[in-house]
């Protein structure tokens, strides 16, 4: 049961309402989920590693990182099926909050201004970093094209957002809720969600404490309204800002 000193004003606790007691699902459930999302896209990947689809030079053409991510996705969102239906309330929504209403789209904006925000203020890390550094999948857009680099866009700026917030703000930021403060819980699951991504892209460490910054940002907005809706809004404008920014150097670079 949800502890109820965490229950503060301006707070709506997932989970507080009357059949909270059929939720068996928590921390273990989290690794569990990350860990099939990170099998799904190693299975989806390796016939562009290893088999017929691999380029040969021993990297991973993009047409492989979006293998890899829709991979991930139907992995970690057949496995939170499972655990709804075995360990919940048999349903995403009651579960883990996911709904998307049309008045929250606003938030995309919001996103999009922190992404902008945050871009300026870690601008002399980046520098300093130098150009080795920066999330792979950055580095995999700029080098994609034509109707991959649509495919890569939408994985990036649709599927991403509602499979992390699902994950993260819905299945971990939902199980630390029942067990301690909603500030801890906000303040743990931001934590984490930054140094996850850091684990399975070296390369995005100049930019983690801005992934810290939009996990803490997602898990307030998540709490706040009960719901996934402004995160995965939220969460969507701040990838949108960068896949605009891509776009528009590689349209410069061929002279477009």
């Amino acid at each position: 049961m949800l502890n109820q000193g965490n229950d503060a004003p301006g707070w709506r606790i997932p989970g507080a309402a009357s059949g909270s007691s059929m939720v068996r699902w928590g921390l273990g459930d989290f690794l569990l989920a990350w860990f099939v999302g990170v099998i799904g896209a190693t299975v989806a990947v390796v016939p562009f590693a290893i088999g017929p689809f691999a380029n040969g030079n021993g990297t991973i053409p993009v047409t492989g990182l979006v293998a890899s991510l829709l991979g991930q996705s139907a992995a970690t969102l057949a496995f939170l099926e499972f655990i709804s239906r075995r360990k919940g309330r048999g349903s995403l929504i009651n579960d883990f909050g996911l709904v998307l209403h049309a008045r929250d789209a606003l938030w995309i904006l919001v996103g999009l201004g922190t992404s902008l925000g945050l871009g300026l203020a870690l601008l002399p890390i980046s520098r300093l970093a130098g150009s080795g550094s920066g999330q792979e999948v950055v580095k995999e857009f700029q080098r994609s094209q034509g109707a991959v680099r649509v495919l890569l866009a939408i994985g990036v700026v649709v599927v991403a957002p509602v499979m992390e917030e699902l994950v993260y703000r819905g299945l971990l930021l939902r199980s630390l809720l029942r067990r301690t403060t909603p500030a801890c819980a906000i303040f743990v699951s931001g934590t984490i969600f930054g140094l996850a991504h850091v684990v399975l892209d070296p390369g995005a460490y100049t930019a983690l404490p801005a992934l810290v910054a939009v996990g803490v940002i997602s898990a307030v907005l998540a709490v706040r309204s009960g719901q996934l809706s402004r995160s995965i809004f939220f969460h969507a404008g701040f990838n949108l800002l960068t896949t605009i920014q891509i776009f528009a150097v590689v349209t410069r670079g061929h002279g477009l």
